[in-house]
Formats: C-alpha cells, sequence, structure tokens
C-alpha cells in the first residue's frame, strides 16, 4: 500500500510541476513504456503486483499504432497447512487509438489479442481447475502526459492488469 502511495504522489508532483510543452504522438514514432499495475485478473494475495512492459513499433494512419504487451503476476495464498502460488502471463498483439493527441496529454483507446498462461501449484481439488490459460480479446485505454520531449507518465486501464501507472520513453 505504501508504494502505490508513494507511486500515485510521485504522479501528482510531476504532473503539477511540469510547466513546459511538448508534442507526444508522431507518425512512425516508436513508444515502449514500463508500468506497475494494482489489481489484475483476480491475484489478489500476497505478493500480488502486476509488472507490464509494452512496445508499439508500427503506425498507421494519422493516430494509430500498434505493439506488442506483456505483463507478469504471481501471488501466494496460505491456509491452515496449505500454500498456493498463482502465476499469470500475459503476451498480446495491441493497437492504439491516440484519439485527441495536445501538447502534453495524449489520451489512447486500443484493443488487444493476446494468450494469457496461468499456472498454479498446490493442492488442488477435483471440482476446481486453477489454470486456466487461453486466447483473450479486450479492450484497453488510457493517456500519457509528456513532461519532456522523449518521456511521459502513463495510466492504462485495461484486462490485465486493471489499473496501471508507468513511464513511457519515445525512440526516434
Amino acid at each position: 500500500m505504501k508504494a502505490i502511495l508513494i507511486t500515485i504522489l510521485f504522479t501528482a508532483l510531476l504532473i503539477t510541476f511540469s510547466n513546459q510543452s511538448y508534442s507526444q504522438f508522431a507518425i512512425g514514432q516508436k513508444t515502449g513504456s514500463l508500468s506497475i499495475g494494482f489489481d489484475g485478473g483476480g491475484l489478489t494475495g500476497t505478493g500480488a503486483v502486476p509488472i507490464s512492459a509494452e512496445f508499439n513499433f508500427l503506425s498507421f494512419e494519422k493516430n494509430i499504432n500498434a505493439g506488442v504487451f506483456v505483463a507478469y503476476s504471481s501471488s501466494t495464498y496460505a491456509a491452515y497447512a496449505y500454500e498456493w502460488k498463482y502465476t499469470d502471463v500475459i503476451i498480446a498483439a495491441q493497437g492504439n487509438w491516440h484519439f485527441l493527441p495536445g501538447e502534453k496529454w495524449d489520451p489512447f483507446a486500443g484493443l488487444s489479442l493476446g494468450y494469457d498462461i496461468r499456472s498454479h501449484s498446490g493442492p488442488t481439488y477435483s471440482f476446481y481447475s486453477p489454470t486456466s490459460s487461453g486466447f483473450f480479446i479486450s479492450v484497453q485505454g488510457g493517456v500519457n502526459y509528456w513532461f519532456s520531449p522523449e518521456w511521459a507518465i502513463q495510466g492504462r486501464l485495461g484486462y490485465f492488469p486493471y489499473f496501471s501507472v508507468g513511464v513511457t520513453h519515445t525512440f526516434n
């Protein structure tokens, strides 16, 4: 919880005290992001903090880009004399539409198609299968706030993690 509050406070300070203006999304621009998430895949036990990364390297039309997205989370549950460990890995192709790019704010919405790899260790019961890997399609949305020509803070909503905050970097 302390890490979440520090992340939110740091994000608010950067947004508040940044007074320069930069253009963010450009045709042919490549971006990469690293994020820490809050809640995802139903993993809520000890250690369930999703981390994610994305790399957008294809540009289509004026405001559309595409790339890859990966996320990881692992959690441990203990009850009585038993312990369960769940791991979730997401690998997806994504496309985002930057619908109102401005000087600092860059909101986007998009679709992802990927594979969710779930694993489990610990006792199992015949009536319940904790491993449910499979393909998925999801929507995501978010905003980049550009505080320098190459760096932005990103807030993102999507399938996994459900909410994340991170940094975005451009590669020209």
